[in-house]
């Protein structure tokens, strides 16, 4: 009984620690490590999981504070290889910004035609995340209430 007691509360005041409270990061990448080390690597981040509909895509969260998204472009589509990072990150505001990172091992035109797309992207979603916020906070009563 003494030795569950002590084991009880080593758990609870783990669960209380401000360094477990921390939130992981969210990964990044390094595009020196080259398009298969990086794959190999995604897949083995803690709490990745591979879409089922899309194989080509590893997803990594810390819900309610970031999501992380990585795509590897297959041969016949443009700029491959390549990889994108898009990383969404909850702001102070409720809005989800997303930034994206690529890394590009082929036609370099097409990369940087892919670059300037999913920059276009993260601009367009990000605005998408704000307007949602900005409608809710206009549909609240004033009085605090739904």
């Amino acid at each position: 009984m003494r030795a569950t007691l002590v084991i009880a509360l080593a758990i609870a005041a783990l669960g209380s620690s401000p360094a477990l409270a921390q939130p992981a990061a969210a990964p990044d990448l390094d595009c020196q490590m080259g398009f298969k080390a990086l794959r190999n690597w995604s897949a083995w981040l803690p709490g990745a999981k591979q879409e089922a509909a899309n194989p080509n895509v590893v997803t990594v969260e810390n819900p309610d504070v970031w999501r992380v998204e990585i795509t590897f472009t297959e041969p016949g589509q443009p700029a491959h290889p390549a990889i994108v990072l898009r990383k969404f990150v909850k702001q102070v505001t409720g809005v989800w910004t997303a930034q994206s990172k690529e890394c590009g091992y082929g036609n370099q035109v097409e990369f940087m035609a892919l670059v300037d797309a999913m920059k276009a992207e993260d601009t367009r979603l990000t605005n998408a995340s704000r307007a949602e916020v900005e409608k809710q906070k206009r549909e609240q009563s004033p009085l605090g209430g739904p």
